[in-house]
């Protein structure tokens, strides 16, 4: 017993501190792949780390108009002061003196409307008439303070394309939904948008700021992707939570059941923590990071690893000792667990880091669990120690079912029937489906968008790699392209960076279309002839244009440096990733993706590359479902031929087989007939089932005296149950990866333990 405990205290221990060196991940994304073309590599890093996941949407409700107003100024007031976001937009927002300046320093280096013909004597004649209507009007001291400098109104123009392009309603320093009923903010943060714990520190500053504003019945709705990415880790993390306490807790319960010895629980324990231990530390070494999706995976095996141990103390027979147990049953227990090792195969070649690391974690756990039954578990007991089951329930009637093939052939057809008869279960080509967001909260977040004006980011430009003179010189070129995609109704407009940025190119071509001093002074006398200015009126506008013609061009450090609230609108559209400079350009109004895809690539625009997320993701999901499948034939193929070398024989082989294979027919029939779509975790599982349920058909296939195969039975149906217990409670989750896991092997197990009944075990004899 002191050998046990000790075992069991190593093993504890050891856990704890790979844990704690290693503490698991929640961060969805980091189940999903580098991508396999230039697309999807974009997609997949900007999922990761892009300006455009980390944007926040709020509303605020339950108050007066005036009162939403309040709360919104004093929660944005309390957002900036917090130092965590870097843009926060209510309706107060307004350039600082600052910022102002720098603008009209450079406003015609910036300005679309800096050509030849805007400085041209017509051109200034109806800018100054315009202005001398404007000096009578109520814009009076705006167009003082900026009318004489900036007479062609470029400043001004810039201004109102950046800062009044918002479709929402503004009020008393805030936005509202139509109807007023609610108050709207966006806040863009600092941390990577799927950095769960970076955007649980958001979502706690925002609650913060709004909570100092004393909002009384008024309450904060959050939306966004950061938000996304904090609810589901929390989901995740609550679901592993669940599964190991729940199994760890109906596991002892039934076993103590089973068997009434507290020492039979602490042996099951022993190749349990092993399998964990190996896992965790497996998959820790080749990833540098263990997802909690993988623990929880690994912890179901709970009802796969207490197999060996169970099999071991049942099957031994009166005169053994428990390694010369070990020893008999070690062929067939071998043969087992490299099979179900072998079954992982799909996991280990489909190519997303999410399987792939389910596969190693779970693998190198079944593997070390076998070798420790083998090897160490005989050692920890004394000799003399003996654990009985004991008897089953007389309404567990499994003698009708032995030996009845007729029973089990008649099962497999009526799943083919079901299966050519529905089509087969759907196949999953949504990959947010894989996310545990309820669909209220996405619903939320349509909501938002659709008041806010903000885009979903679904279809895209992608600009680059290149410098960010080159990216930027790209989207002008797209701009100008894409226009008569716009004519011809294929998409609405187009957000590209070049639009707060111009090129360095386009800046200097400005420069060179501002007029020399003493031009510009002649053709501004022209114009101004007849009209009631001084003659000194527009020296600063001289001055400037002068200025402006000597300015080095600006670029994005330096824009943000002098211009940072205009800038944050410029940040999320352009990045830098090393080296390299990326761009994006979101398009609205975008009706038939594919066809625009298709007008895109005609365009023939170098280094402009069209992205739709939903497309991208459909087709990367069937290439890799393609490439799990293939896999999962050549790992049912391996299985085969592993069960026919270890049985010596291939009839033998098929004979262990067929059980499994017609768990998968009837697993496919119930996930049709219940409306599951399938995804490539399920596929993976199927897999996974064949190599877990090896065990049933192996060790009901072999013969003994009568008594002996009751035994045999009943280990079986106890290692089927423990199985039944974890997996059940996977179906249970509400995270699509683990529920998929769980219900495709709760019942392949529970159909391939009646098929081995009714194909391997030997007819009851009475």
């Amino acid at each position: 017993m002191k050998r046990l405990f000790a075992a069991l205290l190593v093993l504890l221990v050891a856990g704890g501190l790979l844990a704690w060196r290693v503490p698991p991940r929640a961060d969805l994304v980091e189940f999903l792949p580098a991508g396999r073309t230039p697309a999807s590599a974009f997609l997949f890093r900007e999922l990761q780390s892009g300006a455009a996941t980390t944007l926040l949407l709020a509303a605020i409700e339950g108050a007066p108009r005036e009162e939403l107003a309040r709360l919104s100024r004093e929660t944005a007031a309390g957002l900036r002061a917090s130092g965590r976001f870097a843009f926060v937009g209510d309706g107060s927002l307004q350039l600082s003196e600052a910022e102002q300046a720098f603008l009209f320093r450079h406003r015609y280096l910036l300005s679309a409307e800096t050509t030849p013909e805007a400085f041209a004597v017509p051109a200034l004649r109806a800018k100054l008439e315009a202005l001398l209507d404007g000096l009578r009007s109520a814009a009076s001291p705006l167009l003082a303070r900026f009318g004489f400098a900036d007479p062609t109104g470029a400043f001004l123009g810039l201004a109102a394309g950046w800062l009044s392009d918002s479709r929402v309603e503004s009020a008393d320093g805030a936005w509202f939904a139509p109807g007023g009923a609610r108050a709207l903010l966006v806040a863009r943060g600092q941390g990577a948008g799927l950095d769960a714990e970076a955007q649980r520190a958001a979502m706690a500053a925002f609650q913060t700021a709004f909570d100092a504003a004393h909002p009384g019945s008024a309450r904060l709705l959050l939306s966004g992707p950061g938000v996304f990415a904090a609810a589901a880790a929390a989901q995740i993390r609550s679901d592993v939570e669940m599964i190991t306490t729940a199994s760890v807790l109906l596991l002892a319960a039934f076993l103590y059941w089973r068997f009434r010895s507290l020492v039979l629980l602490g042996l099951v324990a022993v190749p349990l923590l092993a399998a964990v231990v190996a896992g965790y530390a497996a998959a820790a070494a080749l990833f540098g990071s263990v997802h909690a999706i993988s623990l929880g995976f690994g912890m179901t095996m709970l009802g796969v690893t207490v197999d060996y141990p169970i099999l071991l103390l049942t099957l031994r027979r009166p005169e053994e000792s428990l390694p010369q147990a070990a020893a008999r049953i070690w062929p067939t227990l071998r043969l087992a667990a490299i099979s179900a090792a072998a079954g992982l195969l799909a996991m280990l070649g489909s190519g997303l880091p999410g399987l792939v690391q389910i596969g190693v974690f779970a693998g190198a756990g079944l593997l070390t669990a076998a070798a420790t039954t083998r090897w160490l578990l005989p050692r920890l007991v004394s000799p003399e120690t003996r654990i009985a089951a004991r008897p089953l329930p007389g309404w567990i009637a499994l003698d009708a079912l032995r030996g009845r093939p007729r029973w089990a052939f008649g099962a497999m057809l009526a799943a083919v029937a079901i299966l050519v008869a529905t089509g087969g279960p759907p196949w999953q080509r949504d990959l947010a489906a894989l996310s545990p967001i309820p669909a209220a909260q996405q619903a939320l977040d349509g909501e938002l968008r659709g008041q806010l004006g903000a885009p979903d980011v679904r279809s895209l430009f992608v600009l680059g790699p290149g410098t960010e003179g080159e990216v930027l010189a790209r989207a002008e070129a797209l701009s100008v392209a894409a226009r008569p995609l716009i004519e011809r109704g294929l998409l609405a407009g187009i957000d590209l960076p070049s639009r707060y940025l111009p090129s360095p190119a386009l800046q200097r071509q400005r420069q060179a279309a501002l007029p020399q001093a003493d031009a510009l002074a002649a053709a501004l006398r022209v114009a101004a002839e007849g009209m009631p200015f001084r003659p000194t009126a527009f020296a600063p506008f001289l001055a400037a244009v002068e200025e402006s013609r000597g300015l080095p061009p600006l670029d994005a450090a330096t824009f943000a440096e002098g211009a940072p609230t205009v800038a944050a609108r410029l940040s999320p559209l352009l990045s830098r990733h090393g080296d390299e400079v990326w761009g994006i350009a979101p398009a609205s109004g975008v009706g038939d993706p594919l066809a625009l895809e298709a007008a895109a690539r005609a365009l023939e625009l170098p280094g402009v590359l069209f992205l739709d997320v939903k497309l991208e993701m459909e087709r990367l999901l069937a290439e890799y479902g393609a490439t799990t499948l293939h896999w999962a034939l050549a790992g049912g193929g391996l299985v085969l031929i592993l069960l026919m070398a270890g049985l010596r024989g291939v009839r033998a082989g098929i004979g262990v087989a067929a059980p499994i294979g017609g768990a998968v027919l009837v697993t496919l029939a119930v996930l049709a007939l219940s409306g599951e779509a399938i995804s490539l975790f399920h596929l993976a599982a199927l897999l996974l089932l064949a190599g877990l349920a090896i065990d049933y058909s192996l060790f009901l296939a072999i013969r003994g005296a009568p008594d002996v195969d009751d035994d045999r039975l009943g280990a079986v149906l106890t290692c089927a149950i423990s199985t039944l217990l974890t997996f059940g409670l996977l179906a249970l989750c509400d995270t699509p990866v683990l529920h998929g896991i769980g219900l495709t092997v709760a019942v392949g197990v529970a159909a391939a333990f009646l098929l081995a009944c009714a194909l391997s075990a030997p007819a009851a004899r009475h």
